[in-house]
């Protein structure tokens, strides 16, 4: 993106009156998140800016300064209890990386904000209109080739998230109506761990509490109550006519879940979860209509 939109402005591809204007423009309109790199070029102002260097940067700058950070540094003290001493580095550095986390993704929210106010002015500005058009198809298939879950529609150009739709339209409208008749309480979990999507909770919580109620809907729909959706056995005996495969992706789907503490693994990434919250929603809908056709 850093490079695609240097080109922009640096040949100027939507014949711009001004080019200084619209940049004085662009930082207003994106509320001063935008403003030009003192000694560069514009072009290099707009490619510096959306830089991923820069991005980084600027998180471990602010993370530097968190006082969420602040509050977990180590005192250090006694270097020569080399117990004590590692168990400080251990808690700093977590501490660390967790307010990394969320100061780079408000750094990527800031730059979707401001390439958005580039979509706005590049329409009332831009004398060539190919240029918006020719930027907005880059983006698309940039993000495509890169699995980044965004899309651009409209006019103005609107950046959308790809997924939320999906996850909504497959958790609300399938699911969710057949759940609620049979087991309402797995209706409510499902419901809630896509409102923790949304609101960015935690991934691994998000997982385990959605897993839980697709294997208590396993359980319900089987009368195995100790039913483990990991045991290729026990899922057989349960649900004897559902395809090897597709008992074979099941078990691997729960392999997904793990919380250090019990199962020794890491959770799923940000970007996973929307696929695993999918794939459980799927599986519940199978397991539903297997019990209305196979009994």
């Amino acid at each position: 993106l850093a490079t695609r939109l240097h080109v922009l402005f640096q040949h100027n591809e939507a014949t711009l009156a001004s080019t200084s204007y619209f940049l004085a423009r662009l930082r207003t309109e994106s509320l001063v998140r935008f403003t030009l790199r003192h000694g560069e070029t514009e072009a290099n102002s707009v490619y510096y800016y959306f830089a991923p260097e820069t991005i980084s940067n600027e998180a471990k700058d602010r993370t530097s300064k968190d006082p969420q950070y602040e509050k977990h540094k180590g005192s250090f003290a006694n270097r020569r209890n080399v117990d004590v001493y590692k168990k400080e580095l251990a808690i700093q550095a977590e501490a660390y990386s967790k307010r990394y986390v969320v100061h780079w993704r408000d750094l990527i929210a800031e730059r979707l904000e401001v390439l958005q106010s580039i979509f706005i002015l590049l329409l009332q500005q831009g004398r060539n209109p190919n240029a918006l058009k020719s930027l907005v198809r880059d983006i698309r298939r940039s993000a495509a080739e890169s699995s980044v879950l965004l899309d651009v529609k409209g006019k103005p150009p609107t950046l959308v998230p790809l997924e939320e739709p999906l996850l909504q339209k497959e958790v609300l409208d399938r699911l969710l109506p057949r759940l609620e008749v049979r087991f309402p309480a797995r209706a409510a979990d499902l419901l809630r761990a896509y409102h923790d999507l949304l609101k960015g909770e935690d991934t691994n919580t998000i997982f385990g509490n959605a897993f839980k109620a697709l294997e208590q809907v396993a359980r319900d729909l089987s009368g195995a109550t100790q039913l483990q959706l990991s045991d290729r056995g026990a899922l057989e005996r349960a649900f004897p006519h559902i395809h090897g495969t597709i008992r074979e992706s099941i078990t691997k789907l729960a392999a997904h879940r793990g919380d250090e503490a019990g199962h020794g693994r890491k959770g799923p990434d940000e970007y996973e979860i929307r696929y695993l919250l999918l794939s459980i929603c799927n599986v519940a809908l199978l397991l539903l209509e297997y019990k209305e056709h196979c009994g």
